[in-house]
């Protein structure tokens, strides 16, 4: 067996039996075979065939972005524009007809990021501002969280949507005083016009999969989830994982409820490999916080008691879900508020008694009451949250939410006291930043990108949030037997950093230099 001598490093291990070691033995399975000191290392074993000194450097396991949706932040990359840096209407029309431009032969033009906080006359585009740049080919803006878009009037006519188009249940069809369309669509309504959008090809999904790929390893992701993923997107995986082109550990969730549709999609087989595990179904229950789409218990601020958007009834949510634990599927579901949280866990009580050997999460958790900790407590759920939003969506969020709700909106704190898995993401491309450091520094401050502090007694410590983003996620992926820590008979997933973040006031400025897969070195600064 050929062995792989890692040493003169100082590592972080992440497994509570053996926090630190200097050194590591790896394998030709790409697994950890010894873990210590380099004197242990050296008098365990004979000969190696690669010796690499690492110089006192700092290693932490590989990061797990628990919910990120890797093939849009390809997509963003490659195919579509990226408009999440814009500061005006103005701006944005400006950029989009010189997309246009450059894109001739696209069919659809497509941008992502728009956010009426951030721009200066604090609104959405609407139909008139898109026509204006581009009225002869179909235009589809996404609102940086995803539950809002804006359409041209070409896009409408091609989707066959007029004013009296029938508003899909769990959706929004935005209309003038007048009755005339904005071309505005929220939640379920999005489907009325991305389904009439034309799939990706293998190619395109390939190569917007492995753009992505390459930019989380530079940012020492090893593994991520991507949580939602139609029947293409699903073969897409599936045949990259196959060719042996998977880059990072990946756990894709098939949609149960596709937007803009009543069907169900069709349940696929549960599939596991070194690199792609499909072994859970995605729900969405409510809208986004950031939109003012989350079905909360309380109106939003400046409203005339809009509470946002509950996208499910407990009998459709539960019927589709049974059938995917009854097929050995664990669940998954976007929940945010208050009232999508509670339908969600009073489905998750249900599919308990069925099979209490699966473990479920919910994404997101904005908010949590006392009898929900009960539940996530007794079910074993994982919390999947994304500190990041307070970074930089904290202007939505103080626009929109009553002060009392502001204190304890994504309530990580919380959910470690109760000794409920906290899994950390970043729900990318939603925010722009997806580096883990900088969601972990807002984990751990708290601070918003303006300084301001959002729900101080939710604060984590630097240790809670570095093991959310490895064994927590791990647990998350009910696949912490195999990573997570860097432990004996797991992967040797494991990142070299340019700084110890444990030495440092603001863990934001760390950087990752090296990142390894399975004992091999994937990317180097």
């Amino acid at each position: 067996m050929a062995l792989k001598l890692i040493y003169n490093a100082s590592i972080i291990t992440m497994d509570a039996a053996y926090p630190k070691a200097e050194s590591m033995v790896i394998n030709d399975l790409g697994k950890i075979e010894s873990i210590g000191t380099e004197s242990e290392m050296l008098n365990q074993f004979d000969s190696f065939s690669e010796e690499i000194n690492f110089h006192g450097k700092t290693i932490v396991p590989g990061l797990n972005d628990a919910h990120i949706h890797v093939w849009k932040i390809g997509h963003l990359r490659t195919y579509m524009l990226d408009v999440r840096g814009v500061k005006s209407i103005v701006e944005f029309k400006s950029v989009l007809k010189e997309f246009a431009d450059k894109n001739p032969n696209s069919s659809w033009i497509m941008a992502r990021g728009i956010n009426e906080m951030v721009v200066e006359e604090k609104r959405l585009p609407t139909k008139e501002d898109l026509d204006e740049v581009i009225p002869d080919r179909p235009v589809f803006v996404i609102r940086t969280c995803a539950h809002i878009g804006i359409a041209n009037s070409k896009a409408m006519e091609i989707s066959g949507v007029t004013e009296d188009t029938e508003v899909p249940f769990g959706g929004e069809i935005r209309k003038n005083e007048n009755g005339s369309l904005q071309g505005i669509f929220t939640e379920r309504a999005l489907g009325l016009i991305m389904n009439t959008i034309p799939p990706f090809t293998f190619e395109e999904y390939k190569n917007m999969i492995l753009e992505a790929h390459n930019y989380l390893l530079s940012l020492g992701i090893t593994s991520a989830t991507d949580p939602a993923a139609n029947e293409e997107l699903l073969a897409a995986y599936i045949r990259l994982d196959k060719e042996g082109l998977l880059k990072v550990r990946m756990n894709v969730f098939p949609l149960r409820i596709p937007d803009g549709s009543d069907e169900i999609q069709v349940l696929p087989e549960l599939y596991e490999s070194e690199f792609l595990q499909i072994k859970t179904v995605k729900f969405f229950s409510d809208g986004g916080l950031s939109s003012a789409t989350a079905a909360l218990n309380v109106p939003y601020k400046n409203t005339k008691g809009y509470k946002g958007v509950l996208r499910l009834d407990f009998e459709k949510f539960y019927q589709t879900a049974k059938e995917a634990v009854d097929k050995g599927f664990s669940v998954a579901t976007h929940a945010i508020g208050h009232q999508a949280i509670d339908l969600t866990l009073d489905v998750y009580r249900n599919l308990f008694k069925i099979n209490p050997t699966l473990k479920h999460r919910i994404e997101h958790v904005g908010f949590l009451s006392n009898e929900n900790i009960k539940d996530f407590v007794a079910m074993n759920i994982t919390a999947a949250m994304q500190p990041i939003f307070i970074y930089e969506l904290a202007n939505n969020f103080k626009s929109t939410l009553p002060d009392e709700l502001l204190e304890v909106v994504y309530p990580c704190r919380t959910v470690v006291s109760n000794r409920i898995n906290l899994a950390l993401s970043t729900d990318g491309p939603v925010v722009k930043e997806i580096n883990p450091w900088v969601n972990m520094e807002t984990a751990v401050s708290r601070k918003s990108a303006d300084g301001s502090v959002i729900g101080e007694n939710q604060k984590l410590t630097l240790k809670q949030a570095l093991r959310a983003y490895t064994v927590g996620s791990s647990v998350a992926d009910n696949l912490e037997h195999i990573k997570g820590s860097l432990s004996v008979g797991k992967y040797a997933d494991f990142i070299v950093l340019n700084k110890n973040p444990f030495e440092l006031e603001d863990i934001s400025t760390v950087e990752t230099i090296e990142t390894w897969n399975s004992g091999n070195l994937y990317y180097k600064k």
